[in-house]
């Protein structure tokens, strides 16, 4: 009896097709992927600027509360000096229409009030991203 010990030829070339559909999938996504890439790291680094405004501003309110005896004494005072000024790049980036003083806050699944009755509710918006805090006194 006559046994083979390899492979036919159409066993090769399919085998050769596969791998030529394989490897045009993988570069068609690896080459979209690498196109897209520097809009990914421009998100990241948009989005690390409105992190260190907030920052910035997190440690204004921690110096006033510290300068003054552990209470703020008008959160919109506060609003007005510090966080109305804010820019990134010469741009305006408090969301007006969401920052404001507040005595309640009201999310998706309630009302809340502060203990003090006051707070400070801060949007940041920058290149469609959005960073928002509260304060409170």
């Amino acid at each position: 009896m006559k046994t083979s010990k390899g492979f036919t030829l159409i066993e090769v070339i399919i085998i050769m097709v596969l791998m030529v559909v394989a490897a045009a999938f993988f570069v068609t996504y690896i080459g979209s992927a690498y196109t897209r890439s520097p809009a990914a790291a421009g998100l990241v680094g948009d989005h690390y600027k409105l992190v260190g405004q907030m920052e910035m501003l997190t440690g204004q309110y921690r110096k006033a509360l510290e300068n003054g005896g552990g209470t703020i004494a008008d959160l919109c005072a506060f609003k007005t000096t510090h966080v109305d000024p804010l820019a990134i790049d010469g741009v305006s980036i408090v969301d007006s229409s969401r920052t404001s003083c507040v005595y309640t806050m009201t999310d998706g699944t309630g009302t809340y009030t502060t203990e003090s009755g006051r707070a400070l509710l801060v949007t940041l918006t920058y290149k469609g991203q959005r960073l928002q805090t509260i304060f409170t006194r």
